[in-house]
């Protein structure tokens, strides 16, 4: 059976790396598929499980000279760098602006720690790369520091020439520089897979069994037990009971959906309010959250076409420095050059043509752009970003939080009978005060000045609405559908006989379909009004979309229709709703399969596919 499995391999240094690991696992049998990426330090190989296992591939990983590691094993660079970087400044300054007799021997004494600190892990793959017969970025940067190194050793005790110790000092400190800003970048894409990985609990609550068990050891048909309050670990279905649930984490959406008998729940959503019994129809890798994370992963390891064509040139190109430089030295040395002159020379073939040197130059022009970049209030992760940007068509917007403020707010209230707006909203924040729905806080936060009622006989009905008491008189806020349930007979005469009241629920309607979500509010069996909630569009969002016009605009959403509708509406955009956040990803992949150049725009876990699909998100 076809099986994956994804290492994290902390000494991948460079593109030969690369080259050499995945050449030796494509030639194994039972290897379907392998990709190894060097930005990541990840490695991904399918393969039949009747013919290898996990641990047979890690042997192979460190036969090849390499130690696949977990997700969270760390490695913390900054104090390797920050002792190479305070000894190579006082290096620098001194060969180039000080001179005084024992000028060679104080820099003999700095940059030694360096060049045995510093250089530890160039000597130590350059070791590996010996032993397995291959050559490296490793081979090429320690053969360059070195030679300059014993050069400059040389001519100081001899006293025969000139020194080069802060040639061999700045070109470790720099590479080591590139190489931490590599690590951070890295990490912050592997605590993106951990943060999705965190949102399932640990252990479960299991019908008929006495305690919780762990959620790996919980089976396809297991009956689960879910509280209010806790997050749903494995989807399923509903079997017993009714609740609203947040399902945030996959549509983006802050308002809950009610869920009840029948109908499926999805892992790392959470239960608001009610207890439900969940048919477990997915477990292990087949579950939202691991699909998410998988999503994430391959998105990450898929190389551009930049870098596969990079990977193939190094796999030439190291070996053809190497030669070019001995040759070097051959030549000057027949042609009568002294031993100091052919080694620096040889060396000087060596350090430029290191492509981890060649490479500063166009870093530190991107590092000056991005801070400038930075001041003005734009993060931008990396220099691909900028050449990638110029060339974009279509510009996709999540919809919560990134074109709507993500925090529904009172925006309308509708009245029906003689009672003014504030009576309304404080009835109503009265009995919403014992609810934890976000609607309710929005109601709540409208009425944080008013001096509310208490409330007699509370109770909540899931996916519906609230009831309760105060002095004796009936209050009742929620769905038409509630209303309708709990005042039949003075509903059905209302809304026969009653042009006003008819005239009320079309104007309910109307905010419905400007995108609102409506609370329609009955006292002491008669209704009194509705109060409209809705999330609203930033004005940020709607100066950036007008100065967009030029691109072609969407918005991406698991909202609802009726909500997205208006939304984009309201921005006169193209939408796509009810999307989960795989369909996302698919909507881009679609996009860019069509030509097109796509910005994903997006606030949360949920967009993280599709940010990561996207050309520049």
């Amino acid at each position: 059976m076809k099986q994956r499995e994804i290492f994290y391999i902390e000494d991948m240094k460079c593109a030969s790396c690369v080259n050499r690991i995945e050449e030796n696992i494509r030639k194994i049998p039972g290897i379907y598929y392998v990709s190894a990426n060097l930005a990541t330090k990840t490695l991904i190989i399918d393969y039949d499980d009747n013919i290898l296992n996990k641990k047979e591939l890690e042997k192979i990983i460190k036969e090849l000279g390499y130690k696949p590691k977990t997700i969270d094993k760390k490695q913390n660079k900054l104090f390797k760098l920050l002792f190479c970087l305070i000894l190579s400044i006082p290096i620098f300054i001194i060969s180039m602006f000080i001179d005084f007799h024992l000028k060679n021997y104080i820099l003999f004494l700095l940059s030694t720690p360096v060049i045995i600190i510093g250089g530890s892990e160039f000597y130590i793959g350059t070791y590996k790369a010996i032993k397995n017969k291959y050559t490296d970025m490793n081979v090429l940067v320690s053969i360059g520091f070195s030679s300059a190194y014993i050069l400059s050793l040389f001519n100081t005790f001899y006293r025969i020439g000139e020194v080069y110790y802060e040639a061999s000092s700045m070109l470790i400190t720099f590479i080591l520089i590139g190489r931490y800003l590599e690590e951070k970048t890295k990490n912050k894409a592997i605590s993106t897979i951990k943060k999705i990985m965190e949102l399932q609990p640990k252990f479960v609550n299991v019908v008929n069994k006495e305690e919780k068990i762990p959620i790996n050891q919980v089976k396809k048909g297991d009956i689960i037990l879910i509280k209010p309050g806790e997050v749903i670990p494995l989807d399923g279905i509903i079997i017993e009971g009714r609740s609203l649930i947040n399902e945030s984490i996959v549509t983006g959406e802050s308002i809950p959906v009610e869920k009840k008998k029948g109908d499926e729940v999805i892992s790392g959503t959470l239960n608001i309010n009610g207890v439900i019994k969940v048919l477990v129809n997915k477990t292990g890798e087949e579950s939202f959250i691991s699909q998410i994370v998988k999503l994430i992963e391959e998105a990450q390891i898929r190389k551009p076409k930049i870098q596969r064509f990079i990977d193939k040139i190094t796999s030439y190109f190291v070996p053809i420095v190497i030669s070019i430089a001995i040759l070097t030295f051959i030549y000057w040395i027949i042609n009568g050059k002294s031993l100091e002159f052919s080694l620096i020379t040889m060396a000087s073939v060596l350090v430029i043509a290191c492509p981890c040197a060649l490479g500063l130059a166009t870093p530190i022009a991107i590092i000056v752009g991005l801070g400038k970049a930075t001041e003005m209030g734009i993060i931008i992760k990396g220099g691909e970003v900028l050449e990638k940007i110029e060339k974009i068509t279509t510009i996709a917007f999540d919809k919560t939080g990134t074109l709507t403020k993500g925090k529904p707010k009172v925006v309308k209230i509708l009245k029906n009978e003689e009672i003014n707006e504030e009576e309304i909203i404080r009835i109503a924040a009265s009995i919403e005060k014992n609810s934890l729905h976000p609607l309710s806080q929005a109601i709540l936060e409208k009425a944080k000045d008013m001096k509310l009622y208490d409330i007699e006989d509370f109770e909540e009905i899931p996916g519906m609405g609230l009831k309760g008491k105060i002095n004796g008189k009936e209050v009742i806020i929620g769905s038409k559908e509630l209303i309708k349930e709990s005042i039949k007979k003075l509903f059905e005469k209302l809304t026969k006989d009653n042009e006003k009241i008819n005239d009320f629920f079309n104007k309910v309607i109307e905010m419905e379909e400007e995108g609102m979500s409506t609370m329609i509010l009955s006292y002491n069996g008669k209704i009194i009004g509705a109060i409209g909630i809705m999330d609203e569009i930033t004005s940020d969002a709607i100066e950036a979309i007008n100065m967009l016009r030029n691109y072609k605009l969407i918005m991406i959403t698991g909202d609802n229709e009726r909500i997205a509708k208006a939304i984009a509406n309201k921005l006169k955009i193209s939408y796509f709703a009810n999307v989960k956040p795989d369909e996302k990803m698919k909507i881009v992949s679609e996009l860019q399969s069509k030509g097109e150049k796509v910005i994903m725009i997006g606030d949360g876990i949920n967009d993280a596919p599709a940010l990561i699909q996207s050309d520049v998100g």
